[in-house]
């Protein structure tokens, strides 16, 4: 309990440090040629300005000329500005050209826009729209199949691999506190949850590559440059930190040691995506929270699944220190809920968008949840107490299932959550025109 104790503590330093690498969500606060403008003549340079430090080696920025030609523009941070990005730009001629750029947030997010700007006095058109120009244009907003303009694919991944890492530090925890009850069962159920702990963020971490990618092709140089970036390291970190508890179960085969390995990756989960941007001092402890939380919830419902016992009283003993774990831990989940959701919206009025819908859907399954415990509680835990069996315990392993299946579903959620953009980060986080201006 001490050890697991102090992984803690360590894992909260971690996290803690990773204050530093998060600060705002990025939003393009100027540019110069401003957008919309005319100038009489060709620029010598382009800058941009964002709401936050932006990083050279994951920022792309290209120019499309007027006859739909592409440019890449070699950009560089301002030696006087870390918001700001500066790249030379060569004799442009008369026209109407569009500047096309795409950077990486510090929640991990990719976020691109376009703008439009005239050299010269004749009148403002478009560049023709050329298979390049189009590519360039939409590269930054489309990827694999979408769900409330997020992409599924490492949403989903997101959410299945933090819940396994959850579940797992959950079930190694009652594995370590209450030995007595720990089996085979119990160990052949925790190297699968790391085994897919492990899979699935290794998975999310190549897909996530994929979708922040400015042409969405995973290649060695954008590897390079996304590794290169501190939102990318922390990725590459946590997925490299997830995969050390499957060593410690299936090679080393010490169940303390695992449970010590899987608290670093869960706790630096809090510092990857929204809580990364959105008050970072105070939604990376509450989403720290969250997560342990949910570790303790989920575990305890896996322990009573795997637990081996036959004995109703002693189920019941066992029952009666989940329920208790959980009911503080829903306790928990709920206020660091609110208070996040608090931060990513402004009014009650932002639960009519996207992440509104899904956060009520979120919320809508907790209530099915705490049904769930209040059942445990309240009806099955007393005749377990009375010693009562007549099928009562396959009745309450099905119904533990159940509840299991619902809880997975609200971790989906959560993961799809993290890749919805939040009505606060509705801003001018890009430059757009209409499409009779393209």
């Amino acid at each position: 309990m001490k050890r697991f104790s102090l992984a803690f503590a360590l894992a909260v330093a971690a996290v803690l440090r990773l204050y530093a690498v998060a600060s705002a969500h990025v939003t393009l606060v100027s540019s110069d040629p401003a957008a919309n403008s005319r100038l009489a003549a060709s620029p010598s340079q382009l800058r941009l300005v964002f709401s936050e430090p932006v990083e050279p080696p994951v920022a792309h920025v290209s120019i499309v000329r007027p006859d739909g030609t592409v440019d890449s523009i070699a950009v560089a941070n301002d030696p006087h500005n870390v918001y700001a990005l500066v790249g030379p730009l060569q004799d442009l001629g008369p026209g109407t050209f569009r500047i096309v750029w795409h950077v990486l947030s510090e929640d991990g997010h990719p976020v691109g826009g376009n703008f439009l700007f005239t050299v010269g006095s004749g009148p403002v058109t478009a560049p023709t729209v050329t298979p390049a120009a189009e590519a360039e244009q939409q590269a930054t907003t489309t990827w694999g199949p979408m769900v409330a303009g997020a992409p599924m694919i490492p949403a989903v991944l997101r959410g299945l691999g933090v819940g396994s890492l959850a579940a797992l530090t959950g079930l190694l925890f009652f594995m370590v506190t209450m030995p007595a009850g720990a089996g085979y069962r119990a160990l052949r159920v925790s190297r699968w949850l790391s085994g897919a702990a492990g899979l699935l963020l290794i998975g999310h971490l190549g897909t996530w590559l994929i979708n922040s990618a400015p042409d969405h092709r995973l290649t060695g140089t954008w590897m390079s440059a996304a590794f290169s970036s501190e939102v990318g390291r922390i990725e590459l970190w946590r997925t490299f930190l997830a995969v050390l508890p499957f060593w410690g179960l299936v090679l080393a085969r010490r169940t303390g040691l695992a449970a010590l390995l899987a608290v670093p990756p869960l706790l630096i989960s809090a510092a990857i995506g929204h809580s990364a941007a959105f008050h970072p001092m105070w939604s990376i402890p509450l989403k720290a929270l969250h997560l342990t939380a949910l570790a303790a919830w989920l575990g305890g419902l896996f322990w009573l699944v795997v637990s081996e016992s036959a004995n109703p009283r002693e189920l019941a003993i066992q029952t009666s220190r989940v329920s208790s774990i959980a009911l503080a831990a829903v306790v928990a989940i709920g206020l660091s809920g609110v208070l996040e959701a608090v931060f990513m919206m402004s009014s009650l009025g932002d639960l009519r968008s996207p992440y509104g819908l899904i956060l009520a859907l979120k919320v809508a399954g907790l209530g099915g949840l705490i049904a769930f415990g209040a059942y445990h509680r309240y009806r099955v835990m007393p005749r377990l107490m009375m010693g009562v069996d007549g099928g009562l315990l396959t009745e309450f392993g099905l119904s533990l299932r159940r509840e299991i299946a619902l809880l997975w579903l609200v971790v989906v959620l959560g993961g799809i959550l993290a890749y919805v953009s939040p009505p606060s980060a509705n801003g001018p986080r890009q430059i757009n025109f209409p499409r009779s201006q393209q």
